[in-house]
């Protein structure tokens, strides 16, 4: 669904201040400000393990992201507290968090990705035997459900997360809304095994070493070799768009950053990577529709 065999140019990011995401994780556990919205409104009380549910960008300027991604995407936004409800078409698909910059004045920012497993305790648990850091949980956050943030082996952050009100239905992507999630990793091989024993995932295929974790036939994320060693291992989201070269033209005038443009081969030429001004990378990627196997 994503990139498959891009060559990508070099481009060196900040690294994770793993404080930063304890704060912000404690905040979203237990501050009375922060009103967290369900991941599936209306409830749906069924769990899809393996399906990533939601995002949350933590940046160090929301009025800043909002506008951004405001104007690029045509998103709306609800302020619940100090929690920034993200919207399309009225529809909850994501939450923005406000954190405090590093001491140096460079940024943390980033989409961090909410997983659904069917127990956040022994996720939790096989997380630590497998060598990977549990920085908070498990803990019931409020109105949104139980959830641990861990770091898998490789070091790429995620939220484990069991939803109070059930993961949302399975539907094509709409335009602008979430298509697709991939792991960046240095060895993944070890990442595919981690992640298919974590969720139990079905099955994955390989895709010119490009890999597709599945759930009964259906696609849930892709995991990709690290393609820069000065890149840190990451989970990265993917936006479907109508229009890639519209929406990468106008990126820098609203003060982002166009890392990665679409390529000229057929296998990536719908594809672009992509920096919002805080420096939170995502990708949008121009998309025909649902794969016969299944969609996300």
């Amino acid at each position: 669904m994503a990139i498959r065999t891009q060559r990508f140019r070099r481009h060196a990011a900040p690294s994770m201040v793993i404080i930063a995401l304890l704060f912000t994780f404690a905040a979203l556990s237990g501050c009375s400000t922060l009103d967290l919205t369900p991941v599936a409104s209306p409830a749906t009380h069924k769990h899809s393990p393996g399906k990533i549910l939601w995002h949350d960008l933590l940046t160090q300027d929301v009025a800043q992201a909002k506008d951004f991604y405001g104007q690029l995407f045509g998103w709306g936004f609800k302020q619940q507290g100090a929690y920034t409800v993200v919207l399309r078409d009225e529809q909850a698909i994501g939450g923005m968090v406000e954190i405090k910059p590093k001491p140096n004045g460079r940024g943390v920012a980033r989409w961090i990705a909410s997983l659904s497993v069917s127990n956040v305790d022994q996720a939790a648990g096989f997380v630590r035997e497998r060598g990977g850091k549990i920085h908070e949980g498990p803990v019931y956050m409020r109105h949104r459900g139980r959830g641990a943030l861990i770091s898998d082996p490789q070091g790429a952050q995620i939220l484990l997360l069991r939803s109070a009100t059930g993961d949302p239905e399975d539907k094509e992507p709409a335009i602008n809304d979430w298509l697709w999630d991939e792991l960046w990793s240095s060895d993944p091989t070890t990442s595919l095994d981690f992640y298919q024993t974590l969720v139990g995932y079905s099955s994955r295929e390989n895709r010119e070493n490009y890999w597709i974790l599945k759930m009964n036939g259906k696609w849930r994320a892709g995991v990709r070799g690290l393609f820069d060693k000065k890149l840190e291992q990451r989970w990265v989201p993917v936006i479907r768009v109508s229009d890639l070269q519209k929406i990468s033209g106008i990126v820098t005038k609203l003060g982002g950053r166009v890392l990665i443009k679409s390529g000229t081969a057929e296998e990536d030429k719908q594809i672009a990577l992509l920096a919002d001004p805080s420096g939170a990378l995502f990708m949008v990627q121009k998309w025909p529709g649902i794969a016969t196997e299944g969609g996300q």
